[in-house]
């Protein structure tokens, strides 16, 4: 269903309700896991950034999350229902994009994402952007195009050879990536 990088922790949750987590995970959203009743809603998206914030929500609709007031606000004021939460380089930064395509930047993107935005004239059609801590980036519209950027000459390279069927990609630290292709 989902899956997140953050530093240098992975996380993957599976559609059957179950998940799996390396080490390294921020500490409330290890909590919120570790242990869980079955009984309780699982786990659909998860997303982490540096400084151990992270965004989890369950079946129920519910989320909790660890990021700055701002984005608590925004997340409080808002009817729309969230697709997807990438954080920035910094406390304050976060890019939150909503089920029907609108989406919320603030701090610190990558200026190539920003540029590319701009060249889209804010387009409110986006499904999904995810952000690394070096640069990188990752963004998908709702009708299938792609774009990441940012990366590794290596890295490209590695994307390059399944850019045609690339779903999904986020970041960690020290270059880590990982793509989802089908």
């Amino acid at each position: 269903v989902s899956m997140a990088c953050g530093g240098e922790a992975t996380i993957l949750l599976y559609e059957n309700g179950t998940w799996a987590f390396t080490t390294g995970l921020p500490k409330n959203l290890h909590n919120k896991l570790n242990g869980r009743q079955k009984t309780l809603p699982s786990p659909v998206y998860v997303s982490m950034g540096s400084l151990d914030r992270f965004y989890i929500k369950f079946a129920d609709g519910k989320s909790v999350f660890v990021g700055c007031d701002e984005m608590l606000e925004e997340l409080q004021s808002t009817s729309r229902m969230v697709k997807t939460i990438a954080f920035g380089g910094d406390w304050d930064s976060y890019f939150i994009v909503y089920t029907d395509g609108w989406w919320k930047c603030v701090g610190f993107i990558p200026s190539a994402l920003r540029d590319l935005i701009d060249r889209r004239k804010s387009k409110a059609d986006l499904s999904c952007v995810s952000i690394g801590p070096a640069g990188e980036y990752f963004m998908s519209a709702r009708n299938g195009r792609i774009w990441w950027g940012g990366m590794s000459d290596d890295n490209l390279a590695i994307a390059s050879e399944q850019r045609n069927s690339i779903k999904f990609m986020d970041f960690g630290d020290n270059g880590a990536f990982f793509a989802r292709y089908s």
